[in-house]
């Protein structure tokens, strides 16, 4: 078992929301033995004395950066950790007083140097919408509801608001590629530089469990896909490799033509399920009597949405790539996730 573990956040204009995940922190039930060290890297923080004063565990250290985005600041963190297993989360998270164990104890059963995915659950809202339920039981931010315990997954599975890995697996690969700014696919590329080292498989262990605090609503869910396909424009360009294994092409140029192509071929079918989305997004989950059924039709009635969102995104991005100030274009006011 590592003896040593530090726990990077990143974070961005959420200092309450922070605060909970630190009270959470300092509370982990550490085996005998472990130590814990928790580093924090604040984008663009402008009150550091509100920081500082939280509620936080032993061996917590704030480092202070210019606004630089999201892999920036977690390379800073790693830079200053000393653990030999490396913990990361959000800062809108609260983990389980075990998180910290159980990610120790997944990282046994592995059995070989590699990433760790923990479960992360959405927060449960006592107002709950209908699309509140679609976030938490489909597979339409994460792919929990699709994986099983103890089995191993794809690198598209390294999600960053519960993944664990021994730093000697990060001093060989290196950090995150800070071109991908402010957000997106960085997660992804960095888990593919892991698997691609030899170090394949990302071990699921829900047992490493915290709970995610951030609602989404129809329209943020929208706007993410299109800042992803705004972000998968930067990602042909950051690391092809990867792009070609995501989106089984090597060609950003001709994916574009084939995007625009479709957008002008569009019969409207997106408008109609957009249309049905907007009524159904906003009702209260409770008034739902046949939930698994109509969360089957929601989720594939999204689909056509989602794809021209996306699609929107990555056309309006790769055209941005001939702008000097392009990445800051694309992030178009986003900060974290």
């Amino acid at each position: 078992m590592y003896q040593r573990t530090s726990v990077i956040i990143a974070t961005c204009d959420r200092p309450a929301k922070l605060a909970n995940c630190l009270r959470a922190l300092a509370q982990q039930q550490l085996p005998r033995g472990v130590v814990m060290e928790v580093i924090i890297a604040v984008d663009g923080a402008d009150q550091t004395d509100e920081y500082v004063r939280m509620d936080q565990p032993r061996a917590t250290k704030f480092l202070f950066l210019p606004r630089c985005g999201i892999g920036a600041c977690r390379n800073a963190a790693i830079e200053q950790a000393t653990g030999d297993l490396l913990i990361t989360t959000n800062d809108d998270t609260t983990p389980q007083p075990n998180w910290v164990a159980e990610h120790l104890r997944a990282h046994d059963l592995r059995g070989e140097p590699g990433l760790v995915v923990g479960l992360t659950q959405w927060r449960r809202w006592t107002d709950a919408t209908v699309f509140d339920g679609l976030v938490r039981d489909t597979s339409m931010i994460f792919f929990f509801d699709r994986m099983r315990a103890g089995e191993m997954y794809g690198f598209r599975h390294a999600w960053t608001c519960n993944i664990s890995l021994p730093m000697s697996v990060v001093r060989t690969v290196g950090g995150y590629d800070e071109r991908l700014w402010p957000y997106g696919f960085e997660d992804l590329e960095y888990a593919f530089r892991i698997e691609q080292r030899g170090h394949r498989g990302v071990y699921y262990h829900p047992a490493a469990l915290n709970t995610h605090d951030h609602r989404i609503t129809w329209k943020d869910y929208c706007n993410r896909e299109a800042c992803l396909g705004r972000m998968a424009a930067c990602l042909w360009e950051v690391n092809p490799a990867c792009f070609e294994t995501v989106f089984h092409s090597l060609d950003g140029e001709k994916m574009r033509q084939n995007y625009t192509t479709w957008l002008e071929q569009d019969q409207g079918d997106h408008e109609a399920a957009a249309e049905e989305m907007n009524r159904w997004a906003t009702r209260p989950l409770a008034e739902v009597s046949d939930w698994e059924n109509v969360k089957r039709l929601l989720y594939r009635l999204h689909l056509p949405v989602k794809r021209r969102c996306f699609r929107e995104g990555y056309v309006s991005g790769f055209d941005l790539r001939h702008d000097t100030n392009w990445r800051e274009r694309l992030a178009l006011g986003h900060s974290f996730p």
